[in-house]
């Protein structure tokens, strides 16, 4: 499988290319002497003097004015864009350069798997604006700068889970060599970076929890799941619009979803069993009429003694927010699902046979899941 190679493709620039790039970007008068460097105005956040340098022999960009870093084409395509309002992820950027240059180099997965990428020249840049770090509800924003380690490869895995290609670059899902990691961002509403979590695959790393919060230079980039509902970035727009929203437990389920609904996709993750307060004021901020929730089964039979037990949690948690919205329950009581399946495990007919099927929480309600 092969993806475009970002090494590759920045190495290759001409300073041709470099004036394609600017003036595309909104420079299209730059000062060339014929040196290693040129001067275009500062588009990485607006201006009109001839402040931001182009080095040829490093191929990196010095901002003289407000920004005064030192940074790659790739990061000034993304403050280019974000200047006029527009939030590209990494991969976007990498593709606009190669598009925009025609240099389409490909790496695959086995050069990937035996390169040693070296994460430490990254998070070089990252220790620079660690400093800046600011706190939102109780998570700190990271540095865009650590998705640049990880390769944007579409895991066979998830694949064969039935996760599709776009819904993993929608959601800027990676892959980490080094570790033999997917790699999950976390966002805010408000799109920012807040944690980055890992799918393992090797053994040692998976009797620690099959998903967990990266760590790299001895920096666990972690965040408090409770204060957050993963997707809900993502998937704001369409729950406002249609005024529900299911809770689900992994990420994985929130990216299925996707597949499913695309642009009307409704769901978001709880990252977990529970359902916090936090989680639930994110929830009635959004307006929403309804609420699914929609867990992992935890029971064989729906009759026994383990599934009331089950049952009575999930009711607990509903009450939380019944009296503001229509609460329901998606239970499986035809064994659709096995046990630890999500809802949306099995697929899509699946899933709706089972939202027909939901169960109406109100202020009174008491155990009557039967089959």
């Amino acid at each position: 499988m092969a993806y475009l190679d970002k090494e590759k493709i920045k190495k290759s620039l001409t300073k041709e290319d470099v004036k394609k790039i600017l003036a595309d970007l909104g420079s299209e008068n730059y000062i060339d002497n014929g040196g290693n460097e040129i001067y275009f105005k500062t588009v990485c956040h607006g201006g009109e003097k001839y402040k931001l340098c182009y080095h040829d022999n490093s191929k990196l960009f010095t901002c003289y004015t407000d920004c005064g870093d030192t940074f790659d084409v790739y990061e000034l395509v993304l403050r280019s864009r974000r200047a006029k309002g527009i939030n590209l992820n990494f991969l976007q950027a990498v593709k606009y350069v190669a598009s925009i240059t025609a240099h389409l180099f490909y790496s695959n997965i086995e050069e990937v798997k035996s390169d040693r990428i070296d994460d430490w020249q990254w998070l070089n840049r990252i220790k620079k604006t660690r400093d800046k770090e600011k706190v939102n509800n109780d998570n700190k924003i990271i540095s865009e700068h650590i998705l640049e380690m990880f390769c944007y490869l579409p895991h066979e895995a998830w694949i064969k889970d039935g996760i599709t290609e776009e819904s993993m670059q929608k959601y800027q899902i990676s892959y980490w060599a080094v570790e033999n990691k997917i790699i999950i961002p976390h966002r805010d509403i408000e799109g920012k970076l807040i944690g980055v979590r890992g799918r393992a695959f090797n053994k040692e790393d998976l009797e620690k929890g099959k998903y967990m919060p990266i760590t790299v230079e001895g920096i666990c980039l972690k965040h408090k799941l409770g204060n957050n509902l993963y997707g809900l970035c993502q998937n704001e727009e369409a729950i406002r619009r249609i005024g529900k929203i299911m809770l689900v437990e992994s990420e994985k389920s929130v990216l299925l979803a996707d597949g499913f609904y695309r642009q009307n996709n409704f769901t978001v993750a709880v990252c977990g069993s529970n359902l916090t307060d936090e989680q639930c004021r994110l929830i009635l901020s959004l307006g929403v009429r309804e609420v699914f929730i929609a867990f992992d089964k935890e029971y064989t039979d729906a009759d026994s003694w383990e599934a009331e037990a089950y049952a009575n949690k999930l009711i607990k948690l509903a009450k939380k927010l019944n009296p503001y919205c229509t609460v329901y329950i998606l239970w499986d009581k035809r064994g659709l699902l096995n046990k630890k399946d999500s809802p949306l495990d099995k697929g899509k007919d699946v899933l709706e046979e089972l939202m027909k099927e939901k169960i109406e929480v109100d202020t009174d309600f008491d155990i009557s899941i039967e089959s």
